[in-house]
């Protein structure tokens, strides 16, 4: 399938293809889920609906293109993440990591900036991803942040009971399918549950427009 690549969504020139993933690492977590997610949002479908510049990568010790705020609180969806600004590549980056730059972080409130340069991060550390809608002249931010809401809840499966209440029940029970839960230095309030996509969660917030991957085996609490 031929891509169109925007300036900040084009191939990373990272090296070759990879072969055929082998299977999933003892103590990978969702490294795989997380790639099948992210070369979903490089599919003619998402392309030009997703902000490749506007992006943040979350692993347990730091956060890639976003600090750490303390959250508003409120019934309004939210989360306590500042404005998002690394940028993610559309290509293959090793077998192992996709292409991600910007600023990196420490996971705590008012973390200062890291003074280093970042181009990979490795999926298998990976806690989640978030990243923005698009804002371009042809659509708004919530034109593209409604269309690729539509194309979660057609895509994604629900996710399914288990024999006893796991992380994935807990999180997706309830009429309102919305939930409130920590995952290492992200914070969620109130977002919306859009489905499940192997082992990642995928949440919506509709107050900042912006969607989250988020890896069900980091989930620390559930409000």
């Amino acid at each position: 399938m031929s891509q169109q690549y925007r300036t900040t969504g084009g191939d990373c020139g990272c090296g070759p293809v990879c072969p055929p993933p082998p299977p999933p690492q003892s103590g990978c977590g969702c490294g795989e889920s997380f790639r099948q997610a992210l070369n979903l949002l490089c599919s003619q479908q998402f392309y030009t609906l997703v902000d490749f510049s506007a992006f943040a990568f979350l692993s347990s010790y730091y956060v890639l293109g976003a600090s750490v705020e303390a959250p508003t609180g409120g019934s309004a969806p939210g989360d306590n993440l500042t404005a998002l600004s690394a940028t993610y590549r559309c290509g293959t980056c090793g077998c192992e990591t996709v292409a991600a730059s910007g600023t990196l972080y420490p996971p705590t409130v008012g973390g200062l900036a890291q003074n280093i340069t970042v181009s990979q991060a490795v999926l298998c550390r990976l806690t989640a991803v978030a990243f923005d809608a698009a804002d371009d002249a042809s659509l708004t931010s919530t034109a593209n942040f409604q269309a690729i809401f539509q194309l979660f809840t057609q895509l994604l499966q629900p996710a399914q009971p288990q024999g006893c209440v796991s992380v994935m029940d807990s999180v997706t029970a309830g009429v309102s399918r919305t939930a409130t839960l920590s995952a290492g230095p992200l914070l969620l309030e109130n977002v919306q549950v859009l489905g499940q996509l192997g082992q990642l969660l995928v949440l919506a917030n509709s107050t900042d427009e912006r969607f989250y991957l988020v890896c069900a085996d980091k989930i620390d609490f559930i409000g």
